[in-house]
């Protein structure tokens, strides 16, 4: 007969385990991260939590959030930067070229207008005062 010969689905759990880095969960991507991202990673999450007793962690798959009633930071990291998106809008910070970035018409993981690109320790410090903003706005 003339009827259509339809493929197979493939079974994803017989699809190799390995994956793109884009595909790796938070966790996994922490994992595998460099030295210096981890502490990076790491002073960054201690810098979010001392800014009050009220935030909370929420461990997600793809990111990590800290909130209070709603999501204030949304943490993910790369292979060559960790992206902070924070609960603040853009329009009331200047925006800076690799820096800083509006994400309103962006899709992305998490919650948060202003994206934060934090790739050493002196964007780390450029951010806590967007960190501080974004916490007292919130």
């Amino acid at each position: 007969m003339n009827t259509p010969i339809a493929k197979p689905l493939i079974d994803s759990s017989t699809t190799s385990t390995t994956s793109s880095y884009a595909q790796k969960t938070h966790l996994e991507k922490l994992a595998s991260a460099s030295e210096m991202f981890k502490k990076l990673y790491e002073s960054i999450c201690d810098y979010i939590v001392s800014l009050g007793d009220d935030l909370v962690p929420n461990q997600l798959k793809y990111y990590l959030a800290y909130k209070r009633v709603q999501n204030i930071f949304c943490i993910e990291i790369y292979q060559k930067q960790i992206i902070v998106r924070v609960k603040l809008s853009p329009d009331s910070v200047e925006l800076v070229e690799g820096f800083t970035r509006d994400m309103r018409n962006t899709g992305h993981y998490g919650t948060g207008d202003l994206e934060i690109s934090i790739k050493n320790e002196q964007d780390f410090i450029k951010a806590k005062s967007l960190f501080d903003k974004a916490y007292n706005e919130a």
